[in-house]
């Protein structure tokens, strides 16, 4: 059965990129639809979040959840999943967080158990606090390894941004979203930014048992739980979350292995350079991995929205993470050199180019800044980055290249939290839908049709990279 979306109707460009990868933008208007989400079995009263995955790298993965205090050892059970039947002949001890963490008035564990597979395949596992099996009578979670750098074989990643948004009465539109992730078929997932709203704090991102508003927008019921045991996470940092001496997104989406084998950076960092509070504490959060044919570049472009200071919080991201002498910039292009000829994406929080007046474009990664060479658009096109991921701005919107050899663009902000419309219809815009919470009324520019509801902007993008060609397929929560 398809249903009918938002997007553009068969709209296909196809066409060979600088390079020499041929490559397929696709936009499909009837997509298959997501088999309903199946209603889980109760977990074990002493899970608090259900497990979920991160960093996927080679024959690596973090199998991360939480549970409350009554225990203080853990473990994981893990093994092959062989003819479609998981076999468990593996204990493993998982590492528990020094410090607790605190879910509204609540202290809790999170516990890690970072494991290293003997051969690519499917693997599945179970968490325990001490001899308890903390899923009760669900089935073991199952995963795939990642594609190993080189291989051809075709795979499909998801990516999302500007989500984790709870409210009183709940977010359908996102527990819609995430049930539709879950059923993709994606090897993995991405996010683009704004991992849990409005501050991205522990409650934000909530457990199995808490509710209400601005709780469990991540790890409640019907959000990340659904798709999160079985599809891991790369996750950018946005400006929501971004702020303080601790950082949720680094203790939660542990990215051990991306970050140390790239030489990355997934810190806290002290900037003393604009605002008038004194210093600021963000995250420095980017790093790179590879799968199959292709490289990932996962970018922190993000900054304070009232540490603007002389300039703006865009500038000062620039100055700050872009500038040819920051550290981010300077690793950025080591490691673009380093690693010639391969497909490239890249995932940063900013929109290069936004057709809405509140998020608008980051003129500062497109244009010449004074003492650079050149734009950081040129110098992610010249070194192979074929598209560009971008969040911040809640609509969906695709953007031809700006220039030949430039890279196509991409926001994809609607993964939950409130939509926006869109209004700066023009320039490198082909396609954008957006909606007006207020007016109740969708809007679009490019060859869209204007949305009739707010479950027709709400989108995550399902990419599928076969050889040198990739398909783009923007989907609704519908």
């Amino acid at each position: 059965m398809a249903v009918q979306g938002v997007f553009e109707r068969l709209s296909r460009g196809r066409g060979r990129l600088a390079g020499g990868f041929a490559a397929v933008i696709f936009i499909a208007a009837a997509v298959a639809a997501a088999p309903a989400a199946q209603a889980s079995a109760a977990f074990n009263a002493h899970l608090t979040r259900a497990p979920y995955l991160t960093d996927l790298v080679a024959l690596h993965v973090n199998v991360n959840w939480a549970t409350d205090e009554s225990a203080t050892t853990g473990s994981l059970q893990w093994g092959p999943v062989t003819g479609g039947t998981c076999t468990l002949p593996n204990t493993m001890t998982a590492a528990r967080n020094a410090a607790a963490i605190t879910v509204g008035t609540v202290k809790e564990y999170q516990w890690k158990a970072a494991l290293t597979l003997p051969a690519q395949g499917s693997y599945c596992y179970r968490p325990l606090l001490a001899g308890t099996d903390l899923l009760a009578a669900n089935p073991s979670p199952q995963f795939t390894t990642q594609v190993a750098a080189g291989d051809t074989t075709p795979f499909t990643f998801d990516v999302m941004g500007d989500w984790g948004l709870a409210a009183a009465n709940g977010n359908q539109d996102q527990a819609n979203l995430d049930a539709q992730i879950a059923a993709s078929g994606a090897r993995f997932a991405m996010t683009v930014g704004d991992n849990g709203y409005d501050s991205g704090s522990e409650t934000n991102y909530g457990d199995l048992q808490q509710t209400g508003a601005n709780t469990s927008a991540i790890f409640g019921p019907s959000f990340w739980t659904v798709a999160g045991s079985s599809i891991p996470l790369f996750t950018a940092v946005g400006n929501h979350g971004l702020s303080g001496t601790t950082h949720t997104d680094i203790t939660t989406w542990t990215e051990d292995q991306a970050v140390s084998s790239s030489n990355g950076s997934y810190v806290n960092g002290v900037y003393n350079c604009c605002g008038s509070t004194g210093p600021a504490n963000y995250g420095n959060e980017w790093y790179a991995f590879n799968a199959g044919t292709a490289r990932f570049y996962v970018l922190d472009s993000a900054w304070g929205d009232s540490n603007g200071g002389t300039s703006t919080p865009y500038g000062q991201d620039y100055a700050n993470h872009f500038s040819p002498g920051s550290p981010e910039y300077q690793w950025l292009l080591a490691d673009l050199q380093a690693h010639p000829g391969v497909m490239k994406f890249a995932f940063m929080h900013y929109p290069w180019y936004s057709a809405n007046s509140s998020e608008t474009s980051d003129t500062f990664m497109t244009t010449t800044q004074p003492g650079a060479a050149q734009s950081i658009e040129s110098l992610l096109g010249q070194n192979g980055v074929k598209i560009v991921f971008n969040g911040h701005a809640h609509i969906y919107e695709r953007n031809n290249p700006s220039a030949p050899g430039m890279p196509v663009t991409y926001v994809t902000g609607g993964g939950g939290a409130t939509l926006e419309p869109v209004t700066l219809c023009g320039g490198p815009v082909a396609y954008a839908v957006g909606w007006s919470p207020t007016k109740l009324k969708g809007s679009a520019c490019g060859t869209a049709k204007v949305p009739t509801s707010a479950s027709q902007v709400f989108n995550f993008l399902k990419v599928t990279v076969a050889g040198s060609t990739v398909t783009v397929t923007p989907t609704d929560e519908n």
